[in-house]
């Protein structure tokens, strides 16, 4: 994904930036409220801003469910995830 059409970061560290996350591995250990605001700030990007890949790759890491056909699909799909309700699995200490 580009940022300011200069910088090149995957969809997934851009998210860690956005939490300001040192590791990838904390963005599974986010809060309810920065689950949901983290999904409110990929409401502003665009299916196309990523590749299928990387909104898979979110979308698997994040939410533990099967990747998407289309760039559009895993995003809604992930931002439903970060949006709705916590599931019992899922850990936000």
């Amino acid at each position: 994904m580009k940022v300011d059409g200069i910088l090149d970061f995957s969809l997934l560290d851009a998210m860690a930036i956005q939490t300001r996350r040192e590791y990838l591995s904390d963005l599974k250990y986010l809060q309810d409220w920065e689950l949901i605001s983290l999904g409110r700030a990929l409401e502003q990007v665009p299916a196309n801003a990523a590749t299928l890949s990387e909104w898979n790759d979110a979308l698997t890491y994040l939410a533990g469910v099967p990747p998407e056909q289309t760039q559009a699909a895993s995003r809604e799909r992930l931002i439903t995830f970060l949006t709705g309700p916590r599931n019992m699995g899922h850990k936000n200490t």
